[in-house]
């Protein structure tokens, strides 16, 4: 696909998106009460930030092929991915802890017991996710 063609498609998505949005502000008030309207809102809002941002991306790329084609080469270069490989793999494992300390904290200020157990479980969930990709990645390897 072209890349004006890919872009164009992005600005549609921008300008579908804030038309939702809009309509669920006005016209389909009536018809959805105020989660379903929020929630409405809310996406159409998010598809008109992201069909923008790509949009406007995809002009300045297309404004400046040789900075897109460097940026390109930069994301695949084998340097590059193990160094982002690294950086997620830190703020994962960072990310794991605040889990508990987030337990703990609900814990001392005597929050509802699910509060606890929705930390707890997303730690554990996380960590069997960790121990599964590290033996799929070491069949892989």
């Amino acid at each position: 696909m072209k890349p004006s063609v890919k872009a164009n498609l992005y600005l549609a998505l921008g300008i579908l998106g804030l038309a939702a949005a809009v309509a669920a502000r006005t016209f389909l008030s009536a018809f959805f009460n105020d989660a379903q309207s929020g929630a409405v809102i809310g996406v159409g809002a998010g598809l008109f930030g992201f069909g923008l941002a790509k949009w406007l991306v995809g002009r300045w790329g297309e404004k400046n092929p040789d900075l897109m084609k460097q940026n390109e080469i930069e994301v695949k270069d084998e340097r590059n991915q193990l160094i982002r490989s690294k950086a997620q793999a830190l703020s994962g494992e960072v990310l794991h802890w605040l889990l508990m300390a987030g337990a703990w904290t609900a814990i001392f200020f005597n929050a509802p017991l699910w509060v606890t157990l929705a930390f707890v479980g997303v730690f554990v969930l996380k960590t069997i996710l960790d121990i599964l990709l590290m033996a799929y990645y070491q069949r892989k390897m």
